[in-house]
């Protein structure tokens, strides 16, 4: 949760420079640039979820919303990481007892590391819910591109020969290709433009193929055949509105 205090301040930097504008009423009906930053756990699934397990999710993005409408126009990536891997990359190099032995003689403290990244255009559209009319049900879709790779984190006193920098694209598995993602929740941009936040549930589906000529663990290439990688995960945001208006009413 060490990504919690990026949120709070974001919430705090739009608060004061929303409330130095002097703005109430309903000018959230303006045209505007929203910049978003959320965070949140997901899970795995399909063939992502057999070699990685849950994690945690830090997304951002851009959107321009039109004048007087609920359509959003926009640009996101999202970057994940985790801590279970599910394949032993290092196998190979592994003693009886299963350790790394480094160039101390000792077993080393190599751990593996999961990580994934999304990115890419996306459109959304509010239904409003009561009487803000920029608050309501949010419904998202993008296009873009999914990639996931094991990450080794080496030993920080033991230096390991086979794992040098050099290798290391060797066992990482990298895999990327076209994905598709989709959100469902609420969002809500306030009148008076100072509480302004999203919060749901989210879906990504990558059409992925290993991206290496070579694996370490079975001394060739890796395994043809595209993969099916599925990405479940909850969202809370918060988001920055920069209005281009002056807004029904002003007040001074």
């Amino acid at each position: 949760m060490r990504r919690c205090p990026l949120l709070l301040l974001l919430w705090i930097i739009a608060t004061t420079a929303l409330f130095a504008q002097g703005l109430a009423g309903e000018s959230n009906l303006d045209r505007a640039v929203l910049i978003g930053l959320d965070y949140g756990p997901f899970t795995t699934a399909g063939d992502l979820g057999d070699r990685f397990g849950s994690g945690f999710a830090l997304g951002a993005g851009v959107d321009y919303l039109p004048r007087g409408r609920n359509w959003q126009f926009g640009f996101m990536a999202q970057f994940g990481f985790g801590s279970t891997v599910k394949e032993d990359v290092l196998a190979n190099l592994r003693t009886d007892a299963g350790h790394v032995i480094g160039n101390q003689r000792q077993p080393a403290n190599v751990q593996l590391r999961q990580r994934q990244f999304f990115v890419g255009p996306r459109l959304g559209y509010t239904l409003p819910i009561g009487d803000n009319r920029r608050a309501g049900v949010k419904l998202t879709t993008a296009a873009g591109y999914f990639f996931s790779r094991i990450r080794i984190q080496d030993d920080p006193v033991q230096y390991v020969p086979q794992l040098d920098p050099a290798y290391q694209a060797t066992y990482d598995r990298l895999s990327g290709g076209p994905a598709l993602y989709q959100f469902i929740g609420y969002q809500q941009l306030s009148r008076n433009r100072r509480l302004n936040f999203y919060l749901g549930g989210d879906a990504t589906l990558g059409f992925t193929q290993p991206l290496r000529s070579y694996d370490a663990l079975s001394y060739g290439p890796p395994p043809a055949g595209g993969r099916t990688d599925l990405v479940f995960g909850l969202r809370a945001g918060l988001i920055l509105p920069i209005y281009q208006g002056e807004g029904r009413d002003i007040f001074y």
